[in-house]
């Protein structure tokens, strides 16, 4: 049987808001790749460094609406858990540092920015869209990969990074 395309494309790529992306289908349960990039404010900052704790890797650009509204979801985050062990990480696809800043700036994120701009991180994570999570275990394993943002899911993400935190 042969499925129409966007048939095929809901059943791979799931429904619009929280779904599985494609990256899902090589990270996770596996190894987060590690990497190094520059943040915007400056720094070198390298996955790996953050080992022991439960990471959130956001992956957004500055055109994405979506992902404005989810960097600003997970600041409310980062602020309720970050003493427990919970760090957000907010990896900008922009081709430009300012409209990674402005925007960081904009929604006034606490948590680090990373700007990459030659795209080597969002390739070596197979980023197909945006915004993208990957929820990343304090063993360093990619626990999930949620693929597009949809307003009210705050709870449900929330949820996600409660029960690792008691892992």
């Amino acid at each position: 049987m042969r499925l129409p395309g966007a048939l095929l494309s809901v059943l791979i790529l799931g429904l619009p808001g929280i779904g599985t992306g494609l990256a899902a289908l090589h990270l996770s349960g596996a190894q987060a790749p590690d990497f190094v990039l520059k943040s915007i404010s400056g720094e070198n900052i390298r996955l790996s460094e953050y080992r022991g704790q439960v990471v959130v890797l956001s992956f957004w650009a500055k055109w994405c609406g979506d992902c404005r509204a989810q960097l600003a979801g997970l600041n409310e985050m980062y602020s309720l858990y970050r003493e427990a062990g919970f760090e957000v990480i907010a990896v900008s696809m922009d081709r430009d540092i300012d409209d990674a800043r402005e925007t960081a700036e904009a929604v006034e994120v606490s948590y680090p920015v990373l700007f990459d701009q030659g795209r080597e991180v969002s390739q070596l994570y197979d980023i197909s869209s945006t915004p993208m999570i990957l929820m990343i275990d304090r063993e360093g394993v990619v626990r999930e990969v949620i693929e597009g943002y949809r307003r009210g899911t705050e709870e449900e993400y929330l949820d996600r990074v409660r029960a690792l935190l008691r892992e």
